[in-house]
């Protein structure tokens, strides 16, 4: 292995975003211009009186489910001036690696906008600390919820660094041991950090082999995903496991969801909606669905 291993963009090249960086730009820039499902004005960075702790964002193609990321991240650059640290809480759609699994094989990360460094210390300490973390690079070289997310950060921030981790299902108890140790090793750096769960909501339709609503399919998707969406708001960790159980749920990254809400409760956070919508909303079908969120986690600054 080379002393210095870049990941080159692999999502830009599958279509999820544009590989071009003046039609990148342009795309981020619409999306938060996006008046029917964005945002609808470009963020300004400011001190704002919240602090960011924690946020859920899709990570569907842009075109599908940016505009709904789009509003987490205008939150978080208004309250947010700068960021040293953005700690990345990916699924796992490969299946390489343990439950929670992240790569020091890459120093960096590139994208169209830029390369962003890893920050290997702090990954160091998450391996040494939690006895559920794995580094295994296969499971993040084909996996785009991390990647994703970089061009967001990368458009509001520079110098800052990452921490790509993917998550599997997980139960309670895992989530709530490494909220902890992510807690503990976050306090100790001193640094202004964001965790970040990459998921998208029920996935329904043949295709994903979930099909438990035969009409009304759109609003019946949203009725499911919104029940889920209330136990986050109420940060009820063991409440939103029961249901992704009951429903033998498709919320592709409900590990990563849980681990977010349980270090939000460390912080003594609020959570709040943002934003909800679902593929059919863009497309007008009902063959495919797949529900988007975002939700912010924050508490006021001191």
């Amino acid at each position: 292995m080379r002393e210095e291993e870049t990941r080159e963009p692999q999502a830009s090249i599958w279509g999820f975003y544009p590989i071009n960086k003046d039609k990148l730009l342009k795309e981020i820039e619409r999306m938060f211009r996006d008046s029917v499902r964005g945002p609808g004005a470009l963020p300004t960075k400011s001190e704002g009186n919240l602090e960011i702790i924690a946020g859920i964002v899709p990570h569907a193609g842009y075109s599908y489910s940016g505009s709904c990321a789009a509003w987490f991240y205008k939150k978080l650059a208004e309250n947010t001036p700068k960021i040293d640290l953005a700690i990345i809480l990916g699924t796992n759609h490969t299946g390489f690696g343990g439950i929670i699994t992240t790569t020091t094989y890459y120093k960096k990360w590139s994208t169209p906008l830029g390369e962003v460094e890893v920050d290997i210390d702090f990954i160091e300490k998450l391996k040494n600390r939690c006895r559920y973390v794995e580094d295994d690079v296969l499971a993040h070289m084909r996996e785009h919820s991390v990647e994703v997310q970089i061009p967001f950060l990368q458009y509001l921030y520079q110098d800052f660094k990452i921490v790509p981790i993917v998550v599997k299902e997980l139960g309670y108890n895992e989530a709530s041991e490494f909220a902890r140790i992510l807690y503990k090793s976050v306090s100790q750096t001193m640094k202004r950090c964001v965790v970040i769960a990459s998921s998208d909501f029920t996935h329904h339709g043949s295709i994903y082999g979930y099909t438990i609503f035969r009409e009304n399919i759109s609003e019946n998707v949203r009725k499911l995903d919104l029940m889920f969406i209330e136990k986050i708001m109420q940060l009820d960790t063991k409440g939103f496991l029961n249901l992704i159980r009951r429903y033998d749920a498709t919320v592709c990254g409900f590990g990563a969801i849980a681990i977010a809400m349980e270090y939000a409760k460390l912080h003594q956070c609020k959570a709040e909606l943002l934003k909800y919508y679902h593929s059919g909303d863009v497309t007008g079908e009902e063959d495919i669905v797949v529900g988007y969120a975002a939700i912010a986690f924050y508490r006021m600054k001191q």
